[in-house]
């Protein structure tokens, strides 16, 4: 053998060797090689609640008892429909599950609207922002809006800044300030992919304070979800690529955030919800590859998951599964916010909302 079909041949070996390890790196992370069987799944009573296609995101008012609903057809968008408009969608969670249904609650502005991820936030004296991801045009942006008593928006504002370039979702903390992640670190289709396949942690948290955006957190594997505790001093992140939840003391004058926990859940985590008493519910994907199947082609379906997790005193808590279905209930959760007894799951695609009976917390 030549010394240039020797090294031809070392080249070809690390090439395939290299390749072999990143496929094998990147199906293990997307929880491909994990095996479940209907035996596994956790089921408890549902029913169906139709919708518009793709709530992709839900919060839930509890005082007012209302449930506001994030959907866009996505589907229709990649197939190259034009002008779609997505909306956002209020239930009115009084009376019995069974007469629930959606009411429209869009505002006129914007007239570009490709509604994602969604936040609520409620002042001392009962005044209420909703503020809701925005993909349209050439720069994501977050639209503010005012929130009359039955659910009504009014549309305030639009914030757009070079710093959000992939927007997921949005936590509004004020009237006029929120966190919001991005997905990726940047905002090429091309770059993204190959962040994508890599498993890249470049993913961000930004902080808005109503002046000027700034990153408040990052090196992140596919940020998603974020939320905020009850009494605003608790942050939560969502990877969905890294599969875990980031926990933050936030400094309520600055915004400014600290590390405090890091809890790896081993799915692929979406929208975080926070109950009025603290309790996580976190809508999630258990195997990624499957979800992108169903992204393209819907007949293929993606297993549903809603973590939960209960935060002790001092630190810590209790995590488990409250659903998991192989996809054929609902395929590809993306929320799951609780009321009373009751959870709601949606998806990203699928034009349903499931009514869920709350599983009681295992015992420790």
């Amino acid at each position: 053998m030549t010394p240039l079909t020797r090294n031809i041949v070392v080249a070809v070996i690390v090439v395939v060797a290299t390749l072999s390890f990143i496929g094998v790196r990147f199906f293990t992370n997307a929880g491909q090689l994990t095996t479940l069987t209907a035996a596994m799944e956790v089921s408890p009573q549902c029913s169906v609640l139709a919708s518009p296609p793709g709530p992709e995101d839900l919060v839930i008012d509890h005082e007012r008892q209302m449930a506001f609903v994030s959907a866009t057809d996505r589907r229709a968008i990649a197939a190259g429909a034009e002008n779609v408009r997505g909306g956002i969608y209020v239930i009115d969670l009084e009376g019995d599950p069974s007469s629930w249904a959606l009411r429209p609650v869009t505002a006129h502005v914007p007239a570009a609207f490709q509604p994602h991820g969604l936040g609520l936030y409620v002042d001392e004296a009962g005044v209420r922002t909703l503020a809701v991801v925005n993909h349209t045009g050439d720069v994501d942006s977050v639209e503010l809006f005012d929130v009359a008593e039955d659910g009504i928006l009014s549309h305030r504002a639009t914030v757009k800044d070079r710093g959000m370039f992939a927007l997921n979702d949005v936590q509004p903390v004020g009237h006029s300030s929120f966190y919001a992640t991005n997905d990726h670190g940047s905002a090429s289709a091309f770059w993204n992919a190959v962040s994508d396949v890599l498993i890249l942690s470049q993913a961000n948290l930004v902080y808005f304070d109503g002046t000027s955006v700034r990153e408040v957190a990052g090196d992140f594997g596919y940020a998603n979800g974020v939320n905020v505790s009850p009494d605003g001093k608790t942050v939560y992140v969502a990877e969905t690529s890294g599969m875990a939840l980031n926990i933050y003391d936030r400094n309520i004058e600055t915004g400014d955030l600290t590390a405090v926990d890091f809890v790896s859940l081993g799915s692929g985590l979406d929208n975080v919800d926070v109950a009025p008493d603290g309790t996580v519910l976190i809508g999630a994907h258990p195997k990624l590859v499957d979800f992108i199947n169903h992204a393209a082609d819907a007949r293929q379906i993606s297993p549903s998951q809603v973590v939960r997790l209960i935060p002790r005193e001092g630190g810590g808590g209790v995590a488990d599964t409250v659903y998991l279905n192989l996809g054929d209930q609902l395929s590809g959760s993306s929320t799951a916010a609780s009321y009373e007894d009751k959870m709601l799951i949606s998806g990203v695609f699928d034009p349903k909302i499931l009514v869920c009976e709350m599983l009681p917390p295992r015992a420790e």
